[in-house]
Parts: structure tokens; sequence; C-alpha cells
């Protein structure tokens, strides 16, 4: 019997904490390069993609009451291939884990601590994941419904000093390449969007399931209005090809704000002080949700000695690339594994459902 109970609005927020991260900076630049001024139009249709798969996610959740697809994956397909299932689960999420610790790590020490070392600010991250995670999801899901709203109205604030210096004429025409760039840009972008996969495991903890597919919608559709308005300023202030050749746009706008009477000299400090728990928190729901998987495998009641044990296993994955290049290789495996994954697995429990429910009916 689930003892830990979160509201719908808790779910919106965990969901949202999950997929809003190192996108917030790297998603101008990236989506940018392929699909130009077009971008907010590739942000959207990555969204909806997005909003399909978890509804799958959140139809299978409604099937199985009070189970997570760490039960109902075994009993659909079998208990071998559902443990492999669940193991690729497991791998992404440490996987995933790492890089966004390295990657966080790495811009924190650029932009804000220079001169300390990237292990320290890893191990400073994973202490306040590890945290959080020892101490179950309706601990996560109280810190995340405090600090979201937080940092969300701090960001958008931030960012309305740059509407001054934007020309909306930058993002014009609007089609005029065609739909080529916008298709090959879409997977790149669909990476942004990871992180709604974890309904799959939290869904459970709702006080109503029924609302899941609703509370997930919400949470991507937060999601994808945040990204299209990030990319759209950026865009705007910076134009087309300077997008292209800045790794952090969303840093660089902001570096240009000029405040009247210079009491703040450097606001692109305050957007990293928003950013970093954007990182943090997503940080924490994929390790929460490696420790659930591997405890449950293990027929453990607890998950904390996981998630301690899980801790210096993360932080190895986030030391072992060597540089920016190593990094950007691991996130793109991370990315594939969790696409492939987001995109077979429902569908194929979904269909050996509904195999097995007319196989009983005849």
């Amino acid at each position: 019997m689930i003892k830990d109970r979160l509201t719908s609005s808790q779910i919106s927020v965990q969901i949202f904490a999950a997929m809003v991260g190192v996108g917030i900076l790297t998603l101008p630049e990236a989506v940018g390069s392929k699909a130009g001024v077009d971008s907010w139009i590739v942000i959207l249709g990555a969204g909806f993609l997005a909003m399909v798969a978890v509804s799958i996610m959140a139809y299978l959740g409604n099937r199985f009451p009070e189970q997570s697809i760490i039960q109902y994956a075994p009993f659909l397909v079998g208990r071998f291939p559902g443990t492999i299932v669940l193991l690729a689960f497991l791998v992404y999420f440490l996987l995933f884990v790492g890089t966004v610790v390295r990657i966080s790590a790495d811009v924190t020490k650029l932009f804000l601590l220079d001169q300390t070392p990237v292990e320290v600010i890893i191990i400073g991250m994973l202490s306040v994941s590890t945290y959080l995670a020892l101490h179950g999801i309706n601990a996560i899901g109280r810190f995340n419904e405090f600090i979201q709203p937080l940092t969300v109205i701090l960001l958008l604030l931030v960012l309305t000093q740059t509407i001054r210096d934007t020309d909306m004429g930058r993002i014009l025409p609007i089609l005029g390449d065609g739909l080529t760039p916008l298709i090959r840009a879409l997977p790149t972008t669909f990476f942004s969007f990871m992180g709604f996969e974890i309904l799959l495991f939290i869904q459970p903890f709702m006080e109503r399931t029924r609302d899941a597919q609703r509370a997930a919608l919400i949470a991507i559709g937060s999601t994808m209005l945040l990204y299209v308005i990030v990319t759209v300023l950026s865009i705007a202030v910076l134009g087309r090809t300077e997008v292209t050749l800045v790794e952090f746009p969303t840093l660089a706008i902001i570096k240009n704000i000029e405040v009247p009477g210079a009491f703040i000299e450097r606001l692109d400090s305050i957007m990293m002080m928003v950013w970093i728990p954007f990182a943090v928190t997503t940080i924490v729901m994929f390790h929460y949700c490696a420790s659930l998987i591997a405890s449950q495998m293990l027929r453990l009641e607890e998950h904390r000695v996981i998630a301690l044990l899980f801790t210096p296993i993360v932080f190895l994955i986030a030391v072992l690339p060597r540089n920016v290049l190593e990094v950007d290789k691991w996130s793109k495996w991370a990315s594939l594994l969790g696409v492939s994954l987001v995109g077979v697995v429902p569908v194929m429990l979904v269909l050996v459902y509904k195999w097995k429910k007319r196989r009983q009916r005849t």
C-alpha cells in the first residue's frame, strides 16, 4: 500500500521540474542552428509529440491503479523482458543524472564560480539531490512546489528586461525555408522535453490517478510556453545567425541588459541563481526514480540505501568525460536511449495490454 500521496498540482510541478533544466540555456542555439527563425514552431511540434507520449503513459497508469511500470511491465511482457526494460530505464536515469550534473557544474563554474573545482560543484549538487531523494517523493514534491514558482517568476522578470532590445522582425518570415529544416530540428528539440517519462514511476503516488493526463499536459504546456518565450526572445535580440554562434543564448541576451541606475551590474549572475534550482530539481527527480527502480526490483522496503549507493556512481559518471565534447557525446547517448524508451516501451505495453484484454474476452 502506497503511503505517500501527491496532488494533481504537485504532479504537474514534478514533471515540469524534471523537464526544465539545461534546455533553458541551450535550446535556442540547438534548435536555432537547424530551424532558424521558425524555431518556435518546432518547439510547439515537439511539445505536441510529448503530449501524445505522456497521454499514452497516463492511459497505462490508469489501467493499473496503485502500480507503476516497475510492476506492470513484467506482468504484461513477462519477467525477463520486463526486467530488461526496467534496467534500460535505470541506466538511462543514471546516465542522464550524471550528464546533467556535469553540464550544470561546467556552466556554474564558467559563469558563477570560476575559481571552484568542478568536482566540488558536482559534490554540492549531488549532496542536495541525495538529501531530497532520501526523504522521499513527498519532500521532493513540497520542495519543488515551493522553489519552482519562485524561480519561474524571477526568470520571467529578468527576461522582461530584454524586451527593449528585441526586434520582432528578426523572427520573420514564417516558414521562409520550408518544412524541411523544421523536420530536421524536431528530434533535437524533443530531447529538451525529456523528463515527462517520470510519470511512469510517480503516477501511483497520485491521490487521483485519473487526473494524471491533465496534470502532465499542464506541465508540458507550461514547459512549451517557457521554451517558446526564451527562444523567441533570443532570436529577436541576437538575430538568426548570432543565436547559433553563442553556446548559451539565454545568458547572452541577459548580459546585454542595462539596468537604469546601474545598481545591479550582472543580471547574468541572477539568471544563474535562477537556473541552478531548475538543474537541481531535474537531477533530484531522476535520482529518485532510479533509486525507486532498483529498490523495488530488489524487493527492498526503503529506497534510501539505494539512493545513497547511487550517489558515488553518478559522481563517477559526471567526472569521467574529459572535456566539453565528451560531455556532449554522453548527453547525446542518454538522450537517444531516453527517446528510444519513451517512443517504444509505452506503445508496446499498450498493445500487449489490448491484446491480452481481447484474449480474455474470447
